[in-house]
């Protein structure tokens, strides 16, 4: 790494991590090149270990993403309607929109990777007719979406607002017919 600073406009100095030198300028003829202090010595080598440890943590980040693409790709949604079973690991957990049954009714996984009880987390009611009794989200995963409708306290709502995790009635949500 290198840094240059400016005075009123005009190279004063380059600083140069990877030689370890100062070179100085005066009306952009070079008038001094010394090597780095101790102190500069030390700034140095905090510099070098802090871009190493940035450069390390985005390889880890984009191997952990591609790690997960490459799970999510492999993933083999269960056949729709079979009894829930629980999942021991991610290699039998359930994919985004399967459906099971548990409980004496239908549902589908809103996450990928679920290994949650039905009715817990992770996973909304799916019904015949009308429209699914409201659940409180636990959190972004199953949070309601705009278009979603329930029902709630003997009334039917729609959802018009975006990550909705408020109650019906509270915040967020129209009556409807």
């Amino acid at each position: 790494m290198s840094a240059s600073n400016y005075v009123d406009g005009a190279l004063y100095s380059v600083w140069d991590d990877e030689t370890r030198t100062v070179t100085y300028y005066e009306n952009g003829e070079q008038t001094e090149q010394r090597p780095y202090n101790d102190e500069e010595n030390a700034a140095a080598d905090w510099r070098v270990a802090d871009q190493a440890a940035q450069a390390q943590a985005q390889e880890d980040a984009l191997n952990r993403e591609a790690l997960y693409q490459a799970q999510l790709a492999t993933q083999a949604p269960p056949a729709s309607g079979e009894e829930w079973v629980q999942p021991t690991d991610v290699h039998n957990s359930y994919a985004i929109d399967s459906t099971v049954s548990h409980n004496g009714k239908d549902w589908v996984s809103l996450t990928p990777f679920n290994v949650w009880e039905p009715g817990v987390s992770g996973w909304r009611e799916v019904v015949a007719s009308g429209y699914p009794a409201w659940v409180q989200p636990t959190g972004g995963h199953d949070a309601y979406n705009v278009g979603d409708r329930v029902t709630h306290n003997a009334q039917n709502w729609e959802s018009n607002t975006p990550n909705n995790v408020w109650e019906p009635g509270v915040y967020g949500w129209v009556t409807i017919a």
